[in-house]
């Protein structure tokens, strides 16, 4: 098993601070944005109506109401980030806990993915960092599970009950088993959209964190004709805005990106709060433990076309729709 090489130090990855005292200010902000943008948005629309049937004093009312209510929806947003935030958000000061000697485990997800599963199998199994390389197949049809055990998976899993978030949790567990607290456990797909020589980049960040996540938002490291177009890559930043609104404090650009990487033992005090098996299951995931009061951080990672055809959202608007509604109906409910 590869292991990480061992650096001396004293010092430990403090607990952050419980959320409980902050939490309502978390909600006044994200519901007072939302407030903002809708009717900020009607009230422009409303205006712009207003300009060519100016003889229509309702419309002169709606406008004027509506821009009310965006104008102190805003003020209360203001007052609630710059203010409320400031003075009852729990302190989060600098932590620091090396993986020294750390076992690295990846886990990879799959569905009907025979075009790419070798491949991906093979790329991790080079990682100079990663110990075993597992594959969590979701009932697929063809011959994933094949591909993945011909490309040296150490263990090729089938996860019966269907849906990605099933298949995510399965991957984690799996992951997971024969691992200590302080090792290390990597979620990420066997699509091939992700890339091996990221792990170094997790692994540095872990030593600050207790969830790393990846960020396909960066285009610099994204290739052409991904799934990141033109409606998915700006839809997604704005849903993970809201999140971070939210959660005030995170920065978030990407709402659906499955690589990440944490500690066993911050999965294992994450893992009874995963119950989401949809699509939606990755928001979910670092909701739960934003929630928690773990250290989250989103860094930027190789984004590149998936090989095969995607059984996610992929370019889908409709089904894109679908997830978005759940993710936010999430957000509402945090």
């Amino acid at each position: 098993m590869t292991t990480l090489p061992t650096t001396t130090t004293n010092s430990s990855l403090a607990a952050s601070p419980g959320p409980e005292r902050a939490a309502w200010v978390g909600r006044l902000n994200l519901y007072s944005l939302s407030v903002f943008l809708v009717c900020g948005s009607l009230a422009f629309a409303a205006g712009v109506v207003w300009l060519f049937n100016y003889r229509h004093p309702w419309l002169a009312a709606t406008f004027h109401t509506l821009f009310a209510v965006a104008t102190a929806s805003g003020a209360v947003l203001f007052v609630s980030l710059f203010l409320l935030q400031r003075w009852l958000a729990p302190p989060r000061n600098f932590a620091y806990a090396p993986l020294a000697g750390a076992r690295i485990h990846v886990s990879l997800t799959a569905y009907n993915d025979e075009a790419c599963i070798g491949d991906a199998v093979k790329e991790f199994r080079g990682a100079s960092l990663a110990g075993q390389v597992i594959v969590v197949e979701n009932n697929s049809k063809d011959r994933t599970r094949q591909e993945a055990q011909e490309a040296g998976a150490d263990r090729v899993i089938t996860e019966e009950i269907p849906g990605y978030g099933s298949c995510c949790m399965r991957a984690l567990a799996e992951a997971a088993e024969g691992l200590g607290d302080s090792d290390v456990i990597i979620l990420c797909e066997g699509d091939m959209t992700f890339s091996a020589c990221d792990i170094p980049k997790f692994l540095a960040y872990l030593e600050n964190c207790d969830l790393v996540l990846g960020t396909r938002a960066t285009q610099e490291l994204r290739e052409k004709h991904t799934q990141m177009d033109w409606l998915i890559n700006p839809a997604n930043q704005v849903v993970a805005k809201l999140i971070q609104t939210r959660f005030w404090g995170t920065r978030l650009t990407d709402c659906g990106c499955t690589y990440r990487a944490l500690r066993v033992g911050s999965y294992r005090r994450l893992a009874p709060n995963l119950i989401i098996r949809g699509n939606h299951f990755s928001p979910h995931m670092y909701i739960e433990a934003l929630k928690l009061g773990m250290r989250v951080i989103e860094i930027p990672i190789v984004f590149r076309k998936r090989q095969g055809l995607s059984k996610g959202v992929g370019s889908n608007k409709i089904k894109a729709a679908k997830v978005a509604l759940a993710m936010l109906g999430l957000i509402y409910r945090a």
